[in-house]
Parts: C-alpha cells; sequence; structure tokens
C-alpha cells in the first residue's frame, strides 16, 4: 500500500491561529519568551514533517482477535494496536474500524483516537458479544497518523485485520433427542454392506481445487472432457443427503445451524457418509461430501464464513434438480424441535 503524506487543514487552521495569536501578542509586549516560542513554532512544521516522513514505514495498525473457536452468547475481547518502534517520536492517530459477522450480516463501524507513544504505539482493548453463530471479522478501514502539531497527516500505513469463528452450539447428551426428532433417521442395525448395486465403494463428481491427484477418475474424465474425482464412502453405511435451507431470519438460520451440525456429528459418529447441501454465495447451492469429522469442520467453516441471498425454497428447488430422485434429510426449524423431515 503507497504511504501519503498530506497537510491536513484542520491542524494547518489550528496553528494558523495559534502563530498570530503568538505574532500578535510578542508584537504588543515584545518580550524574550515570546520570541523564543515564535522561534519556535515557526520552526516547528520542518521537525514536525521530517519525524514523521522518517517514520513512514515503521508505523501501522493490527486488530487482534482469539484464535480458538468462541460459543454464542459470550464476550469477545478484542484488540485494534497500533505500534510505533521509534525510541523518541511520539505521534497521535485516528483508526476507523468494522467488527462484521459474515453470515448474518451484521456490522458496527467504529472511530477511535489513538496516542502511539514511543517504542510501544498504542491501542484500545474491547469487547464484543457473540450473539450469533458465525466469522466474526475485525477490518482496518482506515488509519490516519498525525505529528505532535497535526499539520501532517501520513495515510497508507500497514493495516491487519482479525477474525474469530463463534461456532454452533452442541453436546453429547443431545445425540438420542436429535435421532428422536428425525422421520425415518436410519438406525445401527439398517446397514448396506459396501458394493452393492445400490451402494457402490465410491462416488463420482467433478474436481475441485485442492483435491488429491491419486482421486482423479482419467478414463472418465477423458469421456466427459472435464476432470472428475472419486470419493471413497465409508464402509457399511448407505450415503444420506442433508439439506441446509437458509433463510434471512438470523435467529432461525442459528437454529438451524445447530441442528444441521449437530445431526451432521451424529451421523458421522455412527459411520454414515454424508452429502450435506446449503445456499452458498449468490444463493448457488453448494454441496460437501464428507465421511471425518474434519471434513464436516471445514464445511461448516465455510457455511459461517459467507452469506449469500437465502431463499429456502430456490435452495428446495436446487437439490431436486442436482439430486434427483434421491432422499434427503431436510433441516426445517431449530434444533431439537421435532420439526427434521425426511
Amino acid at each position: 500500500m503507497e504511504r501519503k503524506l498530506r497537510l491536513s487543514p484542520k491542524g494547518i487552521l489550528r496553528f494558523g491561529i495559534l502563530l498570530a495569536l503568538t505574532l500578535y501578542l510578542w508584537n504588543f509586549f515584545r518580550g524574550y519568551f515570546l520570541f523564543l516560542a515564535l522561534i519556535i513554532m515557526l520552526c516547528a512544521p520542518a521537525v514536525s514533517f521530517l519525524l514523521l516522513w522518517s517514520a513512514r514505514g515503521a508505523l501501522g495498525v493490527r486488530a487482534v482477535l482469539p484464535e480458538n473457536r468462541t460459543g454464542r452468547n459470550t464476550e469477545i475481547p478484542f484488540a485494534v494496536l497500533a505500534y510505533n518502534p521509534r525510541k523518541f517520536s511520539a505521534f497521535t492517530a485516528e483508526v476507523v474500524y468494522s467488527v462484521t459477522n459474515l453470515f448474518t450480516g451484521c456490522a458496527e463501524r467504529k472511530k477511535e483516537r489513538l496516542w502511539l507513544a514511543p517504542r510501544n504505539g498504542g491501542g484500545i482493548r474491547q469487547t464484543v458479544s457473540s450473539r450469533y453463530a458465525g466469522r466474526l471479522e475485525i477490518r482496518i478501514e482506515e488509519f490516519v497518523v498525525f505529528d505532535l502539531f497535526h499539520l501532517f497527516c501520513l495515510r497508507g500505513c500497514d493495516r491487519t485485520g482479525a477474525c474469530t469463528v463463534v461456532w454452533p452450539g452442541f453436546t453429547e447428551e443431545n445425540e438420542e433427542e436429535i435421532s428422536s426428532c428425525v422421520e425415518d433417521f436410519p438406525q445401527e442395525s439398517e446397514i448396506r454392506k459396501r458394493g452393492m448395486a445400490d451402494n457402490p465403494d465410491y462416488e463420482v463428481r467433478e474436481y475441485i481445487p485442492g483435491d488429491a491427484p491419486k482421486t482423479i477418475h482419467w478414463k472418465l474424465s477423458a469421456r466427459q472432457e472435464k476432470l472428475m474425482v472419486r470419493e471413497r464412502l465409508a464402509a457399511g453405511r448407505e450415503k444420506i443427503n442433508v439439506l441446509l435451507p437458509l433463510g434471512e431470519e438470523k435467529q432461525q438460520n442459528d437454529e438451524l445451524v445447530d441442528a444441521a451440525y449437530a445431526l451432521c456429528r451424529l451421523l458421522l459418529r455412527r459411520e454414515y457418509p454424508l452429502l450435506l447441501c446449503w445456499p452458498g454465495q449468490g444463493g448457488n447451492l453448494r454441496d460437501q461430501f464428507m465421511t471425518e469429522q474434519g471434513e464436516l469442520e471445514k464445511a461448516f467453516d465455510e457455511i459461517l464464513s459467507s452469506r449469500g441471498s437465502f431463499h429456502p425454497e430456490e435452495v428446495k428447488a436446487q437439490m431436486a434438480v442436482q439430486h434427483p430422485e434421491e432422499s434427503c434429510i431436510v433441516i426445517r426449524t431449530g434444533a431439537y424441535k421435532g420439526a427434521y423431515i425426511r
């Protein structure tokens, strides 16, 4: 980012008024100290400019959030810290930052003034309430550094944001309650051996960046003229489709995410391979095949990190088109309310 040093109109105006007042008093009283103050004020702009210009590459600001995931309805501490490694130069700064929940779209914008002490810099420490699940992001929108006299302002210093994830709620004790809420929930006795005609030992899908080269189905890719990969199904279980039809209401989406995460976690614990589908950015249907807990965490991290235009009925229609004649578990309302359907 290009650093630009400019005059500060408000600072110039204040300095001009103070200089005119000092000049008037010196002209009236002709005092030694007034003359000395006048000389210092005339030299101050050049010194102030040089100090700020020499420190331009060392100044910056960063946001700090906890790296670990947090739960809902907690106060998350965060900090906005400006650094000034200069030994003898102090500055002031204005920082504008926003705190945004990427999943809900809720954002709050704030403006703060900072004192950048020599060697240590300065900052602010506050808390933000994690009312809804989603990825919380602090973005530094503007950072302006002023010299001590506010005659010049420096823009374009380094800015670093931060993010953390407010994760869906889930406890192990809810497993039986979850299974009782799902019509025709698959039980342990419902096992289909891998390799049968209605349950192949792998699923073929289009290549996604990051897939391992060894999973590419080269013969099928050559016939379809696009890369296709094979994903192995878990042994002894039939794949289950789960649809998460998010809407526009924040509280309902919160409950839907809780329900979907708890249900998928339970099915994976019972070794059922899953295809989780949800509305992605722009409302397009996204899906993720998974057989392990780590893949579930990755999928929900993506869900909580983006916000599209959510229309549940359109999502269901897309599901029917992309996965015709396949049954699925549709998450309808909040967790443990008996409203899941298959």
